[in-house]
């Protein structure tokens, strides 16, 4: 079954920042500081052209994917009304979004500008979720610490936003390259880990483990692959890539802001808000987006820190050739 449309507009001109923001909050409106971290690396996706065909890996549910290349939900749609597993997520790690059900169809106001060749993921439920925004041309379930499921010379363009979640991290950036043709790009959106030093994490003695196991719920121990900037440019060497372009898009300000958000507490208002009548969920939904809108606007930018120093950024996105 295709997504439900809701409109037949055009596509709109490249939005603002501050559009841009807009419609990531109203995609996880209960999660804020994930919807600044989100247009931030949308904003720096889009200095690179995605030119196809092109493979989205670690895809998850598209949603990411489908904001950044044009497309539009209707307001009333976001992450939260089809998840499952709350009772699980603080003390066992659950993931509330690995669920699908039958009533999961976006609806969408507008198409993205480009469709997606390929996508994949570990998690069946995620892709079924990304089938359903009809984004990609393929979408295959599948482990990124093994052999990706595709030929050599596939795509012009292989991008990841979660390549440091991946433990057999030198395999995985060889399989990268292998799968890009000799004229395409790898894109990879990297966390560094400096970032462990811009949150709670470095404070585990001040702070106690039940503390940072209620913030973090286990995301630090999820990040076997976090390295220094030159250890990551010396695996893509080893790999058989270049650097090309470096840009940073995370700065201590944007990490401390969203070291702890509304992580704790998510679970709970997820629960409150899926237990709204739809009127009430609305009006409420409208009235937080437009005031977390004004919040992250003015730090909405890959270059403000409020902080004197920083040695490194805490996360940066790197354009890669063949060598």
């Amino acid at each position: 079954m295709q997504p439900e449309l809701t409109s037949t507009v055009a596509p709109p001109a490249k939005p603002t920042r501050t559009e841009l923001l807009r419609r990531f909050l109203e995609a996880y409106w209960l999660r804020p500081e994930n919807a600044f971290w989100m247009t931030l690396r949308s904003m720096a996706l889009g200095q690179v052209p995605l030119a196809g065909p092109a493979a989205d890996l670690c895809c998850g549910d598209g949603v990411f994917t489908f904001l950044h290349t044009g497309g539009v939900f209707d307001p009333a749609f976001d992450v939260f009304s089809a998840v499952d597993h709350l009772d699980d997520v603080r003390d066992q790690h659950s993931d509330m979004f690995d669920c699908v059900n039958d009533a999961y169809h976006p609806p969408i106001v507008v198409r993205p500008e480009s469709r997606i060749a390929a996508g994949t993921d570990h998690k069946a439920a995620l892709l079924a979720k990304a089938q359903r925004l009809d984004l990609y041309d393929r979408l295959v379930e599948h482990d990124a610490n093994t052999t990706l499921p595709f030929e050599e010379d596939s795509f012009e363009t292989v991008y990841c936003n979660a390549a440091y979640w991946v433990s057999d991290i030198d395999g995985f950036l060889k399989e990268m390259a292998r799968i890009t043709r000799p004229t395409g790009r790898v894109v990879l959106q990297v966390k560094l880990d400096s970032l462990k030093g811009y949150t709670l994490e470095s404070h585990r003695d001040s702070l106690g483990d039940r503390f940072l196991d209620i913030i973090g719920r286990g995301r630090a121990e999820s990040w076997p692959s976090l390295a220094d900037r030159a250890t990551w440019e010396s695996r893509f060497v080893a790999a058989g890539l270049s650097v090309e372009e470096a840009t940073p898009f995370i700065t201590r300000t944007h990490a401390h802001i969203w070291d702890i958000g509304l992580r704790p507490i998510a679970p709970i208002l997820v629960r409150m808000a899926n237990n709204l009548s739809p009127q009430t969920r609305t009006e409420t939904k409208r009235d937080w987006v437009d005031l977390f809108r004004e919040l992250l606007d003015p730090i909405t930018d890959p270059g403000v820190d409020l902080f004197p120093r920083t040695e490194e950024p805490g996360e940066i996105q790197y354009v890669l050739a063949l060598r």
